[in-house]
């Protein structure tokens, strides 16, 4: 049963997330792990970070709140609580490696940090050995149909593909494979589709042409023509999709704002 950690702040965006969680791991499939992180400097001493018991008691009562609203509005089965103290990143990271989860799904948007991106967003994107999903903020949920997967010409493993693969079997959606051009369509035959071929065997898929200004505009682009109900893109620190998690690079462009994004990790050999 995959383990899918969920952080909450307890708003209505965060219950969006939670909520598009479900719809994408199922009611029964998967077990929901609702995290309350939260730092306060006050409270971080030479000993270490802690938790004063009046916050503690009172993001309890939230998480605890929280937790009930999602597994009835959402007939989850299998829902489980923390709160932890430290910054957000952090405490996902530590999480994901010392009791596991097989994706962290989450808010897009937050008061702070780029336009495509809150700046928790980012950061956990940025630290997280696992997928993301970055869910919009009040976003229209469609049913998981098709999936728009950016390529970039750079090595991919099975084992960055797997969620993704998990994914589209479930819903039996349609993964199209893109490489954005730069102003226009490439004409050129793409050297990754063999790859791509045998990474998504007995996955419905199609190889399509992208193009853009730049790879956020070409995304968008190509996500609004193809009719995609996610975009997927692999993070590996370094080179083609770095910008995307520049917060100064984004501007007014939103990725198609009612889009999901899945954020794969690629694993380093």
């Amino acid at each position: 049963m995959l383990r899918i950690l969920i952080p909450t702040d307890f708003s209505s965006n965060a219950l969006c997330a939670a909520s598009y969680a479900v719809q994408l791991f199922g009611k029964r499939e998967a077990t929901y792990i609702l995290m309350h992180a939260h730092y306060d400097a006050g409270y971080a001493g030479g000993m270490g970070y802690s938790m004063g018991p009046e916050l503690l008691k009172a993001s309890q009562e939230g998480l605890a709140l929280a937790a009930k609203r999602f597994a009835e509005s959402t007939g989850a089965d299998h829902v489980e609580q923390e709160v932890l103290f430290g910054f957000l990143s952090t405490v996902v990271n530590d999480f994901v490696k010392e009791d596991g989860a097989a994706a962290v799904v989450m808010g897009k948007r937050g008061e702070t940090g780029s336009a495509l991106f809150g700046s928790n967003t980012t950061a956990v994107i940025h630290d997280c050995p696992v997928p993301v999903v970055a869910v919009p903020d009040q976003a229209r949920l469609r049913p998981l149909n098709r999936i728009l997967l950016a390529a970039d010409h750079h090595e991919v493993l099975p084992e960055d593909l797997a969620l993704l693969r998990t994914m589209a079997l479930q819903h039996q959606a349609e993964v199209q494979v893109t490489h954005i051009a730069m102003e226009t369509p490439t004409t050129k035959p793409d050297r990754s589709e063999v790859l791509y071929k045998q990474l998504l065997k007995g996955v419905d898929h199609s190889f399509v042409e992208g193009y853009g200004h730049d790879v956020v505009d070409g995304l968008e682009r190509t996500a609004r023509k193809r009719k995609a109900d996610m975009i997927a893109i692999l993070h590996r620190h370094v080179g083609f999709f770095a910008r995307l998690f520049n917060p100064s690079v984004a501007k007014e462009l939103a990725l198609e704002a009612d889009l999901p994004l899945l954020v794969l990790q690629h694993k380093t050999t």
